[in-house]
């Protein structure tokens, strides 16, 4: 029985590790009982008086229209705490979504929801939220896989992906003994001349994480969208990950 969004994904095609850590992380956030719900509350007075976070989080995964109008309107705000609870109040159609699909695993749907969830458009459709936000979903990933074959990519959730892999290059040491000491702009740079990325694929990393752009913004840029830019960036990102230590040897 799946309870506050806390669920097995038996039978789903890939994307565990993610589910689980999705799961584990909302237990902490229930346990921590953040302030900003009750601000919420103050706010959005259809949440109710003094909410809690484990029960905002049943209503919306009962497909409580009024619960998650309010929280996507929070989130679309700029409220980071909101997305993530209408992301987890999709989490188990996302998984049986998954374990349907033969060619997308977890990792895809949980990432094209939040890409679909900040972008939800409550004004022309303020009802049958939780569904119209599956089926968005549903599209995204086949336009996604359609468009660039299948979309191996990670919740882009903190944007600290590339940070993680200077941090994870600059523990390898080189063969003369010296540490390797990178930063993001030089991992983008040595990926380039040893071309491991290509002009475009500079231009992305270079937009999101040098200058902080959105994805939104960096795909208007590109004339993309933003499931794109996601995508694009994971692609790129594995690639160097796969060859920290010719990035060190040629920074």
């Amino acid at each position: 029985m799946e309870r506050s969004g806390w669920l097995a994904v038996p039978g789903s095609r890939g994307g565990r590790a993610v589910v689980e850590a999705l799961n584990a992380d909302w237990r902490q956030l229930v346990e921590h009982r953040p302030p900003q719900v009750l601000e919420w509350s103050v706010r959005r007075p259809e949440l109710g008086d003094r909410p809690e976070l484990a029960d905002l989080l049943d209503r919306a995964s009962a497909g409580c229209d009024t619960t998650l109008h309010a929280l996507l309107a929070e989130a679309q705000s700029g409220d980071r705490l909101a997305a993530r609870t209408v992301l987890q109040s999709l989490l188990g159609r996302l998984v049986r979504m998954a374990a349907r699909d033969g060619r997308a695993s977890a990792d895809d749907y949980v990432a094209a929801a939040w890409c679909v969830l900040v972008a939800y458009p409550l004004a022309a459709r303020p009802v049958r939220i939780a569904a119209n936000l599956a089926l968005d979903t549903l599209k995204a990933v086949h336009h996604e896989r359609d468009g660039w074959g299948r979309a191996e990519s990670a919740p882009w959730l903190a944007g600290e992906q590339l940070d993680q892999l200077e941090r994870g290059i600059r523990q390898r040491v080189l063969d003369h003994g010296v540490a390797a000491r990178l930063d993001a702009a030089q991992v983008i740079e040595a990926g380039l001349r040893l071309r491991l990325l290509d002009e475009p694929a500079r231009l992305l990393l270079e937009g999101v994480y040098l200058r902080g752009l959105s994805g939104a913004e960096v795909a208007r840029q590109s004339a993309s969208t933003p499931g794109s830019v996601r995508v694009r960036c994971s692609r790129a990102l594995r690639v160097l990950a796969a060859h920290a230590v010719e990035l060190a040897e040629a920074a």
